[in-house]
């Protein structure tokens, strides 16, 4: 059922983001393109949660081994760290970094634009957000709070523990301060206001990751592998969707248009 409400909220996004594209706009949809975007993105997720019920949380006489000195030098001071306040904090500090697209409704142009720019901003998260469960399915590495005597037992017993390679929130926090960013800088190129959007997104980014050391839920390569991906995919999806190229950028999703096009010809 819920691959079902995915899959149909996906086509009705494609189909109604052909309606909306300025002539102005500095970026293009491709139904191809969009799609191989969308889908792989969701595929990941949905099948990455899938597959995570099958790993199974730490056991008491594991919990019982643990120690600090498995732990390589550069994270180590993340050892024990533990701060359920940082915690709460980091989700705020992503929400507020998530929704910030929605002040591209505030500038005229930008809001004709807006179904084009949310497909786009979909598609980079869905993509943040599907490499980066699948990485810690793979991955399974113990989140640093397990290793601080006073982190209460329940919470090192859960799931959840085994998933701290790389960090989601500093993933998606950044996807979305660098596709803010970029797309700001596309649609007003000549605006000094790009500086400080760059800047101040980019430092919000880094309080969610900063935020996710204290808290004790991850160690320092996790949070720059995070920052380090949220940034490719929030720059990678408005910058393969710029006009200009249009003519060399995913060259196959042509082949794909041209297919889809004849099978529903006949």
């Amino acid at each position: 059922m819920k691959q079902s409400i995915i899959i149909l909220i996906i086509t009705l996004i494609l189909s109604a983001s052909q309606l909306y594209a300025a002539d102005t706009s500095p970026y293009r949809l491709s139904i191809a393109m969009d799609s191989i975007f969308l889908g792989s993105g969701a595929a990941l997720l949905i099948s990455s949660f899938y597959f995570r019920q099958n790993i199974n949380p730490l056991t008491d006489d594991e919990i019982a081994s643990l120690s600090r000195n498995d732990i390589n030098k550069f994270d180590r001071s993340a050892a024990g760290n533990w701060s359920p306040t940082g915690d709460r904090l980091s989700n705020v500090t992503l929400a507020t970094a998530m929704i910030s697209p929605i002040a591209f409704l505030l500038n005229d142009t930008t809001r004709n634009d807006f179904m084009v720019i949310g497909v786009m901003y979909g598609e980079s998260m869905l993509l943040a957000g599907g490499l980066n469960v699948a990485t810690k399915n793979i991955t399974q590495r113990k989140r640093p709070f397990v290793y601080n005597d006073n982190t209460p037992h329940n919470e090192k017993k859960k799931r959840d523990v085994m998933f701290s390679f790389y960090s989601g929130h500093t993933a998606q926090a950044f996807n979305s301060a660098v596709f803010f960013s970029t797309v700001f800088s596309d649609y007003f190129p000549q605006s000094q206001w790009r500086y400080i959007v760059w800047g101040t997104s980019l430092l919000a980014a880094s309080t969610t990751g900063y935020l996710r050391y204290h808290a004790g839920k991850h160690y320092p390569t996790d949070i720059i592998a995070g920052a380090i991906v949220g940034s490719m995919t929030g720059w990678a999806v408005p910058a393969l969707h710029r006009n200009k190229n249009e003519n060399i950028a995913f060259k196959m999703a042509v082949g794909v248009e041209s297919i889809i096009a004849i099978e529903l010809y006949f």
